[in-house]
């Protein structure tokens, strides 16, 4: 039986990794002289609440390889195979220590480590994908050129509430930052295969919220609505795009490690 690893940045709820039983190798996060796994969706809350709170900007570190080969050899111990699922590695480590991990694990012809190319809910898509493949029977040899074909058109895509966390992250300048405030310019922020693009600055939300729509394409396999830090934008994103497109839809919250790079947010990703 093939099943699948994943890290906790694909942020997966819990009811679906229990009826699949999925394994999430988390990731950590250091704030405020704490340090912890990232967790699930739906146990962010707290961590929000102090986040937007306060100036102290978190640290994120990738997991152990003791995790890594722990869950390897768990599977291996149950005569199945694994197929892992990483963030990719244009943003942490993961990728790197999952692969060491394999290295070192009891067999390791029995594990195939994907670098998603992405992030969030992305990630989750990919695993969709697998699920139904292995429901079917195909190999992981047939699973993983279908991963690679949609990983070219899938992405993720964000529109953030404010710039004052990218300032934070030292992503854009503490003028440009205020000046943008001041005018109300939105930037879209778009990752793809690896790569991180800011294709459009706009004035306003609307407008904002416009554009990111207009990144989904009409082929898509599954769309994930998505926000970080219950982004006050949320609700209105939903609205614009509830019955747009005729594919399963699923809405989605991303945890500390990716918003600690981006703040509060609104963002969609798709499959296709």
């Amino acid at each position: 039986m093939i099943k699948i690893i994943t890290d906790s940045t694909a942020y997966i709820p819990k009811d679906f990794i229990e009826e699949n039983d999925i394994k999430v190798i988390p990731l950590r996060v250091l704030f405020n002289n704490e340090e912890f796994d990232e967790g699930l969706p739906s146990t962010f809350d707290s961590f929000f609440e102090k986040f937007t709170s306060t100036k102290i900007f978190p640290k994120t570190s990738q997991p152990s390889l003791t995790k890594f080969i722990d869950a390897y050899n768990q599977v291996i111990d149950n005569g199945d195979e694994a197929i892992v699922f990483t963030i990719s590695t244009a943003l942490s480590g993961t990728n790197s220590a999952a692969n060491l991990a394999k290295n070192e694990c009891k067999a390791p012809n029995k594990i195939t480590v994907i670098d998603s190319q992405n992030c969030c809910q992305t990630t989750w898509g990919f695993i969709m994908e697998s699920l139904e493949m292995i429901k079917n029977g195909f190999s992981r040899e047939e699973i993983i050129k279908n991963i690679s074909s949609l990983q070219a058109n899938s992405q993720v895509a964000f529109v953030p509430d404010s710039l004052e966390y990218l300032m934070r992250g030292g992503r854009i300048g503490k003028v440009s930052a205020k000046l943008g405030e001041l005018l109300q310019i939105k930037p879209l922020l778009s990752f793809k295969q690896g790569k991180l693009t800011c294709p459009k600055k706009v004035i306003g939300i609307n407008k904002a919220i416009s554009e990111l729509t207009s990144l989904i394409p009409n082929n898509i396999k599954r769309l994930f609505i998505i926000h970080i830090a219950n982004s006050k934008f949320f609700e209105l994103l939903k609205s614009k795009l509830k019955g747009r497109f005729n594919v399963p839809t699923y809405e989605g919250e991303v945890g500390p490690v990716v918003a600690s790079h981006i703040g509060p947010a609104i963002g969609v990703c798709y499959i296709c």
